[in-house]
């Protein structure tokens, strides 16, 4: 039942004074009986509610802070598996321990998903950050001659969890199931760059990139374009490190950004551009191959110039969150 508003209840009791209850019940569009339990006012001398003991724990504090230090301890631990190893005196249900555990601040979230880092890459992506800080001159105005680059694998059915609600029993009914398909299925490889202002390419690769690939995918999709004084980002594959394609782009004057971190897609903004594409693209529908990668274009030439130049006024930020998590992750 719905509380009264501290100023109604007073109204309430005035009205009854000279008014009955069915009356007071119809001018204030309420219930008789939440009428008759308005008695608060000849008790207290106020219309607030008392507070309530509510009802009695189960557990001790004691108690509750050994659940708390057990997640601590595994924080991938699930409230079921600590409800096993976990020996209070009185007989709780799981859900008391996802209730324990919230009050304590941990609550359930989906973990983030990251690269995982080695003390040498730790090092390297410090001393990038440092070297492209604002300290060291690396200006946005800077930034808006490196154009990002980087290739993405994209699957056609998106075999990611997804969740629903259904009544019991029907687990096996179709309208409740996600259909899978084998792994591989419907996959392509693509290619893209990115500069400030809008300017983009994207390609799509067959196969594996190795370095003739690479360097076949640079001489048709991004040197027709280059503009002497801009800056290429690539990642560390094989395929953009390897000899001859060092050769390569020496031969076609190609500048680099140099000594570009491993493991490193919190720093490259082009990251951005594949996820939204891959969602955009899925929400077409596409029956086959061709049509999803005719989606994928369609979505990344679709993305507002804003939306690209906004990525590039992110890098000052970017590089000072690698420096305060000294190399380790941060929230990009």
């Amino acid at each position: 039942m719905p509380k009264s508003h501290p100023e109604t209840t007073v109204l309430i009791i005035n009205r009854l004074k000279t008014r009955s209850t069915a009356d007071v019940a119809d001018t204030f569009n309420v219930s008789q009986r939440q009428v008759q339990r308005i008695k608060r006012f000849e008790e207290t001398g106020d219309v607030f509610d008392k507070s309530r003991s509510g009802r009695p724990r189960k557990t001790t504090a004691r108690e509750d802070r050994l659940l708390a230090q057990k997640s601590k301890s595994n924080p991938f631990s699930t409230a079921a598996e600590l409800h096993e190893t976990w020996s209070p005196e009185v007989l709780v249900s799981t859900r008391t321990v996802c209730r324990i555990l919230s009050q304590n601040g941990l609550h359930g979230r989906i973990s983030a998903q990251k690269p995982a880092l080695n003390k040498r890459q730790l090092k390297n992506r410090l001393a990038f950050a440092k070297a492209h800080s604002l300290l060291k001159g690396w200006t946005l105005e800077k930034w808006q001659k490196v154009d990002f680059s980087d290739e993405s694998s994209v699957e056609l059915h998106h075999s990611r969890r997804k969740y629903c609600r259904r009544p019991i029993g029907a687990r096996m009914d179709p309208r409740f199931i996600q259909k899978t398909v084998k792994f591989g299925c419907g996959k392509i490889m693509v290619w893209g760059y990115i500069q400030y202002g809008g300017v983009r390419q994207i390609c799509r690769v067959e196969g594996n990139i190795n370095s003739l690939k690479y360097q076949e995918v640079l001489a048709a999709s991004y040197i027709p374009t280059y503009k002497r004084g801009q800056i290429l980002q690539q990642g560390g594959s094989p395929s953009h490190t390897s000899i001859s394609t060092s050769k390569f782009l020496k031969a076609k004057k190609i500048k680099m950004l140099q000594d570009w971190p491993a493991q490193s897609p919190d720093m490259n903004i082009i990251e951005h551009m594949w996820g939204r594409m891959k969602a955009e693209a899925r929400k077409t529908k596409p029956k086959n191959i061709d049509e999803f990668w005719e989606a994928c274009k369609t979505a990344f030439f679709a993305f507002p110039d804003d939306f690209i130049n906004k990525l590039y006024e992110s890098l000052p930020n970017r590089m000072n969150a690698v420096l305060q998590a000294d190399g380790s992750h941060t929230r990009y």
